[in-house]
């Protein structure tokens, strides 16, 4: 009887350990793998919601960027490493789901592999050009490239971005072909446009929404459905001619695997960051396009989108 007692609280007291340590998480920093060189969009978005995020967690966040092939290491990094909690990221949809959906052979990564956070940003894709550039509507640009097609250079993410597809879908309707120069981040592309060396650069508003400020880099056209607020009176791609919607999301994902518990308490914490009345400021000050998904709605968006991309890039 004795034995049986002594048995029963020794297991009353490992329970009771493995609850309360289980319930302690987070208990050490937490990695946020950026799949993109610092200083870009993706790179500035994590630096400034995880800075943030501090305020409410009882641990410290480490940035860490893992640049390359237009975010598939960062992003297979991401998906294969151990789902513990202590490892999340970004992942940059549509681009996150164009690679393995092209290559699918070739990419060590799916969708499956990923658990959704939380999304964070919706960001139009822009065309622009240097502010001293002979063009000053998109539609000039577009009649330039259909006749004189590979002479006008243009920087981009690369192949598998979601630039990449929006160029070839503008291209297509244009009947012309820009010279795709591929850069690994907006900060050198930005650096390129500015110093001459490329002609135009397709990318995100907030990517370059400094530059447009400083009067250094002219908007020619916006891939969202809409126009947006902070350049008004630059047309959207349908406006301008093209019916072509380009934005990018900016979420965080988690490898599958992953605890209910810890996707509630990430998911928490960043719905924290978006209530907080500082982060809006530097939000807007920074033109972040913000839009809030929490896990369960970003899952199903991403399938969605998943399936949505699957039908134009498997069947064109």
């Amino acid at each position: 009887m004795k034995k049986i007692l002594l048995s029963l609280l020794v297991l009353s007291l490992l329970l009771t350990f493995s609850i309360l340590a289980y319930g302690a998480y987070p208990e050490k920093p937490i990695k946020v793998i950026v799949a993109f060189s610092p200083g870009g969009g993706t790179d500035t978005a994590a630096r400034t919601v995880f800075k943030f995020a501090e305020k409410y967690s009882p641990v410290s966040f480490v940035i860490i960027n893992k640049p390359g092939a237009a975010g598939e290491i960062g992003f297979t990094y991401l998906a294969k490493s151990k789902p513990d909690g202590y490892t999340i990221g970004f992942i940059n949809p549509p681009t996150t789901l164009i690679h393995p959906i092209l290559r699918p052979d070739k990419v060590k990564y799916r969708l499956e592999d990923f658990q959704p956070i939380a999304n964070i940003v919706n960001d139009p894709g822009t065309i622009a050009v240097n502010a001293n550039s002979k063009f000053k509507t998109m539609k000039e640009v577009m009649e330039y490239i259909a006749k004189n097609p590979n002479k006008l250079s243009i920087a981009y993410g690369g192949p598998g971005t979601s630039e990449a597809l929006a160029l070839e879908q503008l291209e297509k309707l244009a009947g012309g072909t820009f010279r795709k120069i591929p850069f690994e981040g907006t900060a050198p592309a930005v650096a390129a446009l500015l110093g001459g060396h490329v002609d135009v650069m397709i990318s995100n508003i907030s990517e370059i929404y400094n530059q447009v400020q400083d009067g250094k880099i002219r908007v020619l056209g916006v891939g969202s459905s809409k126009r947006i607020s902070w350049v008004p009176d630059v047309p959207t791609y349908k406006e301008a001619g093209y019916d072509v919607i380009q934005v990018a999301l900016r979420g965080v994902a988690a490898p599958r695997g992953i605890t209910e518990e810890q996707i509630k308490w990430l998911e928490g914490l960043i719905k924290k960051v978006f209530n907080d009345e500082e982060f809006q400021k530097k939000a807007k000050e920074m033109q972040l396009p913000l839009q809030f998904m929490g896990a369960k709605e970003y899952e199903e968006f991403l399938k969605d989108l998943d399936q949505r991309l699957r039908k134009i890039l498997v069947n064109k």
